[in-house]
């Protein structure tokens, strides 16, 4: 053997000394850990819960840690934590979003702090055939206050059996109607998760817990924690000069979406300036879908608002998953650490619409209405929208809208689209436009039509952040609302020649006018058509000859906004000089004030307007 083998032997026995010298060590450690006292004992999980124990060391000590947890399993037959059909062989678990997620683990936080100072999931641990974990060691731990935790969540499904027993859940016994299913439920090995703490140490009281939490938010000028079920929260906030803001946020996201999240915008200009999305979080522990955004936001000398929103799953209250390293804190806390920043920065009321000021608000809208309101404006003004409605679509129209007319031209000088909205927290099809238009003196008209579902007081999903505002409120853009600028609505159409407008069922109407020169006209026609022929519709005949010189056709209408029959002729003909008359006829159904389906954009204009040319623009 040459001299780098005899070498290298060396230093193999050598290392073979200190690795046994080091195991030799834990051990020890570990046995005399575990011969002091018992600070946490956690056995017994149902296959959905979340534990949590605090306790306290008054000297920097060793403590002995004995933890069973699970790694992720393939669910068989339905891949893992999902319904995927193919076989183990064909299923690749990398597909899932939770592919690497334990779902049982323990953990210990520093309380004051919230930094995990041991995970299961990542200290040396023992597998079993089936997947179980098993560490028994020991850990270095400075004097202080400490919180373990332990998420039991193997279920992949559940289902109820019987019926419901409130004795026994305020009893505090467990919903034995729940059943669950899972890899580590059928097989039972779930019974084996366990997690105990051992040192010379005592439990704390509930309020040694709640002082540790009150330290670390001591320096927090706003923290917002959510309720249960879908819930929104905000506090606005004003910093007189330019200060750092350190921001920390868990929530519920994913890729493509949001869920449970905060953002930041600016009280005065409503422009946000912060929000929380996947690219500025990481994973916050647990489930993939929880994350943790925590950054420093330097921000100029303003008002501010924080809002924080939930949807109707997965929180403090129902973790439908593993939750974070920090549950207790998830929600929004904002602290400034310089003491005479912190002075400076100071909480107030705040609206999105302020009391007062609306020239027109229709709010509290429900399902299946359809509302509308005038306003006159002396002068231009700039005017800001606030509106909440329903979407789902990027690409189509919302379910929930409003819209502005002019009344004198029926031109339409604003609409609510999905793509000029916003989140509005809550469920995804909660959307907000919260931006500003110009307007030139005239009469307008503001809509809001609704559809048959998820509205104001009948909500079928999360209701968005600021829901008591649901419709439309439009005020000044800035400063306060001038009442002089405001004058009396006149709806009135500009060069109204003949008209048969709000035309409601089984209508045979006629109106006669007389054109002195040969011209063109403007003609509007919003009516019914279905399977290209008119339901509700118009006609122009000469009154000497009885001869029809116009007739409203499906093939000639486009579509008028709502339900897809609503069809509307916008457009120009040639009339000589003559006598006329303009008839409208509609069917039993669908009309102005009794709509079966989503009214047109214009409902006002159901029926038939001659108009001039002019007047209309072209």
């Amino acid at each position: 053997m040459n001299l780098f083998g005899v070498a290298a032997m060396r230093i193999d026995r050598a290392l073979s000394r200190i690795a046994f010298l080091t195991i030799a060590i834990s051990a020890t450690a570990f046995a005399r850990a575990s011969a002091q006292g018992t600070l946490v004992r956690m056995e017994d999980f149902a296959p959905a819960e979340l534990r949590k124990a605090v306790f306290v060391l008054s000297a920097p000590q060793t403590v002995a840690i004995s933890a069973v947890g699970g790694e992720p399993r393939l669910d068989r037959g339905n891949g893992l934590f999902g319904k995927n059909k193919r076989s183990d062989d064909d299923y690749d678990f990398r597909d899932n979003d939770n592919y690497n997620v334990w779902p049982a683990a323990a953990w210990i936080l520093d309380a004051r702090t919230r930094h995990v100072v041991w995970d299961l999931r990542t200290a040396e641990t023992e597998r079993d055939h089936r997947g179980v974990r098993t560490f028994n060691g020991s850990v270095q731990l400075p004097a202080g206050t400490y919180i373990a935790y332990y998420g039991s969540y193997p279920a992949t499904s559940t289902y109820s059996n019987g019926t419901f027993s409130l004795a026994s859940l305020l009893r505090g016994g467990r919903r034995t109607n729940i059943h669950y299913s899972g890899p580590y439920v059928d097989d039972g090995s779930f019974h084996d998760f366990r997690f105990t703490i051992r040192g010379e140490g005592r439990a704390a009281g509930e309020r040694e817990a709640d002082d540790a939490e009150r330290a670390f938010v001591a320096d927090a000028f706003a923290t917002i924690r959510p309720d249960s079920g879908g819930s929104s929260s905000r506090v606005a906030f004003e910093v007189p000069r330019a200060t750092d803001v350190q921001l920390l946020a868990i929530g519920e996201l994913r890729r493509d979406d949001q869920f449970d999240y905060a953002w930041i915008q600016n009280a005065d200009t409503h422009a946000r300036v912060w929000e929380m999305n996947w690219s500025n979080t990481r994973e916050a522990g647990g489930t993939r879908k929880n994350r943790i955004a925590e950054e420093t936001l330097h921000l100029p000398a303003g008002r501010y608002v924080a809002y924080y929103v939930t949807d109707e799953s997965h929180d403090p209250y129902d973790w439908n998953g593993v939750p974070p390293f920090d549950p207790e804190d998830y929600g929004l806390t904002l602290r400034v650490t310089d003491a005479s920043a912190r002075a400076g920065v100071h909480t107030f009321a705040w609206e999105p619409v302020p009391a007062g000021q609306t020239i027109v608000q229709m709010i509290g809208i429900g399902d299946n209405e359809m509302r509308s309101e005038g306003f006159s404006l002396k002068r231009a003004m700039d005017v800001r929208i606030y509106a909440i409605g329903e979407g789902i679509t990027p690409d189509g129209d919302l379910d929930d809208r409003a819209w502005i007319m002019d009344a004198s031209s029926r031109h339409r000088v604003w609409s609510m689209r999905y793509q000029d909205t916003e989140h509005a927290g809550g469920a995804t099809k909660n959307r907000v436009f919260d931006g500003t238009i110009h307007l030139e003196p005239g009469n307008y008209t503001v809509y809001y039509a609704s559809d048959d579902s998820h509205s104001f007081g009948h909500w079928n999903s999360a209701p968005p952040a600021e829901a008591r505002y649901y419709g439309v409120s439009l005020f000044p853009a800035s400063g306060q609302l001038d009442r002089s600028a405001i004058g009396p609505f006149e709806n009135t159409r500009t060069g109204a020649i003949a008209e048969l407008t709000r035309m409601r069922d089984d209508v045979r109407a006629r109106r006669t006018f007389d054109i002195d020169h040969d011209q063109r006209v403007h003609v509007l026609a919003v009516g019914e058509g279905t399977n290209d022929e008119m339901d509700d519709w118009g006609w122009i005949e000469d009154a000497q000859t009885g001869r029809t010189v116009w007739e409203m056709s499906y093939h000639m209408t486009e579509r008028a906004g709502g339900a897809e029959k609503n069809r509307m002729f916008d457009g120009t003909i040639e009339l000589p000089a003559g006598h006329y008359v303009l008839h409208w006829q509609s069917d039993g159904s669908h009309s102005f004030g009794n709509w079966n389906a989503d009214a047109p954009d214009d409902p006002d204009s159901w029926g038939i307007s001659v108009l001039r040319a002019d007047a209309r623009g072209h």
